[in-house]
């Protein structure tokens, strides 16, 4: 018998684990926004007016993702008021920096409507998250009774 073995269960993952896994992602991606946010004004293609609101709703939404998945997966999915809350205070606070920045780049303008995106982008994913963290468990439930009426019946 191997003693190093836990019955199938994966070994607890060690700090250093968890924040690569979980927070390098998150790390890289706002570099990834503030990459495109050095990109001139005058090298960036419109699609169609306010294009850029729909690109700050996605842009936003994956990163309000990344966050609430690394909160909650390091400080605790038990704390789900908690990791929604920290989530959309630190997406809002990087659209707001994101936007300050852009105020520096040239050809490119800060605007509040692009932060209040940003901020309703983060938001949307926290509830997205929260309505699929809570639904399974109807679904387990709802499956255990069916399954129960179904023994129940001959």
């Amino acid at each position: 018998m191997n003693t190093g073995e836990t019955g199938g269960a994966p070994p607890p993952a060690s700090g250093g684990s968890l924040f690569v896994r979980h927070w390098l992602p998150v790390i890289l991606y706002v570099g990834l926004i503030f990459g495109v946010s050095s990109i001139p004004g005058r090298d960036i293609p419109t699609l169609f007016p306010n294009s850029d609101k729909l690109e700050h709703l996605t842009e936003y939404a994956l990163f309000g993702l990344l966050l609430g998945r690394a909160f909650r997966f390091t400080v605790g999915g038990g704390r789900g008021k908690f990791w929604s809350l920290a989530t959309v205070l630190l997406g809002g606070f990087v659209g707001g920096m994101d936007e300050l920045y852009q105020r520096f780049t040239p050809g490119r303008s800060s605007d509040i409507r692009d932060w209040a995106m940003d901020v309703t982008a983060v938001t949307l994913a926290v509830l997205f998250t929260q309505y699929i963290r809570l639904r399974p468990g109807r679904r387990r439930r709802d499956h255990a009774t069916a399954a129960a009426s179904e023994k129940g019946t001959p």
